[in-house]
């Protein structure tokens, strides 16, 4: 009998098993968003106006965005164009502009920079020798250019990297940046969110300063070189996203978001692209 007692128990064990069975499922297939309550779902909009409008809904805003989203909170399709809605409004344009400035320029509105480029012309006008003619009419030319750069991103003909690019050359930039090796750091630091090394910032200053230098493969002699160089890397892109990142998730990415995002740069994503991409994620709608 003691021989049958071990053969009893491995035929249950085999008829068994099956009904025991538990089934894995992979996490990138959990179901996303399964618990989104009135109350988180209040918040998103909150949240979501917020950074993109710059203020709160009124209202009738919070409740036209709560019969939108409530259709299927959890399908981020809806989430898609409700966030592609908010983006579209002008007002999303001058919130971008004015967040764009609250970092660089201390704040500087759209009516500082015209009474500037107004003051600059007027300098230019009545300079009483060549070389303050020079002075005044460069400051008013990159007065100009910015004024050009923020139109085009009103009307939306100019890309954020281009206007970034403009805003670090306002008179008022160099102002808070005073002296070559600040203005260097300031620039690694707000786009590149590090500190350059000593052999960069060595090559980025005498760039800066008008003399020949080689910066990550590339030569130049100007400050307009130098800026060039560093919009058009690679760490630049790098850089944008770590500040969406840190403005939505409040962290940085890691190695594999950092790729991924990069990866959808190469396909032309915008940053605007990038953004609502980021605002209708189960992070952000549930952090």
């Amino acid at each position: 009998m003691r021989h049958f007692i071990p053969f009893i128990f491995c035929v249950l064990a085999v008829v068994l098993a099956p009904s025991c069975s538990t089934t894995v499922i992979p996490v990138d297939q959990l179901p996303a968003d399964s618990t989104i309550t009135n109350v988180e779902l209040e918040n998103y909009i909150n949240r979501t106006y917020i950074a993109l409008l710059n203020r709160k809904p009124s209202d009738a805003e919070l409740a036209t965005a709560l019969g939108q989203l409530d259709v299927d909170r959890y399908d981020r399709e809806i989430r898609n164009m409700y966030i592609l809605g908010l983006q579209n409004r002008p007002t999303s344009k001058w919130a971008a502009w004015q967040f764009l400035s609250d970092r660089l320029v201390d704040g500087v509105d759209t009516g500082s920079v015209y009474d500037d480029r107004d003051w600059f012309q007027e300098q230019y006008d009545n300079a009483s020798s060549p070389g303050d003619a020079a002075w005044w009419g460069m400051l008013l030319e990159k007065s100009n250019n910015h004024i050009s750069a923020m139109h085009g991103w009103f009307e939306g003909d100019t890309s954020y990297t281009a206007l970034s690019s403009w805003m670090v050359r306002l008179y008022n930039y160099d102002e808070i940046n005073a002296g070559t090796e600040n203005f260097v750091v300031s620039i690694y630091q707000h786009f590149f969110h590090r500190y350059p090394t000593d052999v960069e910032l060595a090559q980025a200053s005498d760039m800066v300063d008008r003399q020949w230098a080689l910066l990550y493969g590339t030569n130049g002699n100007s400050k307009a070189d130098f800026l060039n160089i560093i919009f058009s890397s690679g760490e630049y892109e790098q850089g944008m996203v770590i500040s969406l990142f840190e403005s939505y998730y409040n962290r940085t990415p890691n190695t594999n978001e950092t790729l991924k995002y990069l990866d959808l740069i190469q396909q032309n994503w915008t940053r605007t692209e990038l953004q609502r991409y980021i605002l209708t994620s189960s992070e952000y709608v549930n952090s």
